[in-house]
């Protein structure tokens, strides 16, 4: 059972396809572990830390949730609960903590990505409907700067994910079917562009998965 009221109604007899995109490696041409790398050093360097002890923190509470998310929590509560539970530092401390951060030092990130621009291009001028489907290990407030770093808007979006609406990570397939449910669609009306087995996973709902290399195929849709 959803852990939120579902307000939409399935469609039926209209078709309106849903072009769900990831991020990392597909919105954008850098590679992920590359921004990984230079988020963690930003980080760390915020909390004066290490960045490979910061990275196994941040990572280590991240691969919990994708073990252990039953639904009941979103993925935001479960990570500063998490999070507070580790470091002894309270909530409210992180949450402070994370937006400033968001603001400042991960804005400047920025310079170093690449977008794609040939598929955002294309979804822009496709009759589609748009959904960012990036895994929702960010905030809101970080999903918003991210969209800047390629020149997009919240706007262009049917619906956008991120830690705070999301109850799943990839590759739950529940990632997926969250998406689905709120947004009142069928699965063979939504397909999936994105660069990695997890982004696949969608396939297991009945979502069509394209991976963002095989350029004849998304140019199709």
């Amino acid at each position: 059972m959803w852990p939120y009221s579902r307000t939409t109604q399935i469609e039926k007899g209209v078709f309106r396809l849903y072009i769900f995109l990831d991020y990392d490696g597909t919105l954008v041409k850098t590679k992920e572990e590359d921004f990984t790398t230079m988020y963690f050093s930003k980080l760390a360097n915020k909390m004066n830390g290490d960045p490979d002890h910061v990275a196994k923190l941040i990572m280590g509470i991240v691969m919990d949730i994708a073990r252990s998310s039953d639904g009941t929590k979103t993925i935001y509560e479960q990570f500063l609960e998490l999070l507070e539970s580790r470091t002894h530092k309270s909530r409210d401390f992180w949450i402070s903590f994370f937006t400033d951060f968001y603001i400042g030092e991960f804005a400047e990130l920025g310079r170093f990505v690449t977008p794609n621009r040939e598929l955002i291009d294309f979804v822009r001028n496709k009759n589609a409907k748009l959904v960012y489907a990036s895994n929702s290990v960010f905030p809101r407030i970080a999903v918003e700067q991210r969209m800047k770093f390629i020149g997009m808007d919240w706007n262009e979006f049917e619906y956008v994910v991120h830690m705070e609406n999301s109850h799943y990570v990839k590759p739950d397939p529940r990632f997926f079917e969250e998406i689905i449910l709120k947004l009142g669609t069928l699965p063979e009306n939504c397909v999936m562009i994105g660069d990695s087995e997890v982004d696949k996973a969608c396939e297991k709902i009945g979502v069509r998965f394209v991976h963002v290399e095989e350029k004849e195929k998304w140019m199709k849709l």
